[in-house]
């Protein structure tokens, strides 16, 4: 019984580490690295409208 919970648990991982993969370099194709590391602590742009959010 320990012995199947471990293998869940490595394939759950393994599973968890693929996604994590996948969404590494879909993210990548899909934004440019002058967009992903454009906004300033606290300064959220809105690269759609090109607009800053209001601060409350």
């Amino acid at each position: 019984m320990i012995e199947l919970l471990n293998l869940g648990a490595w394939a759950v991982s393994a599973a968890l580490a693929l996604w994590m993969l996948i969404d590494l370099v879909r993210t990548n194709r899909s934004y440019s690295e002058d967009y992903l590391t454009s906004s300033a602590e606290g300064d959220i742009i809105d690269a759609e409208i090109g607009e800053t959010a209001a601060r409350q």
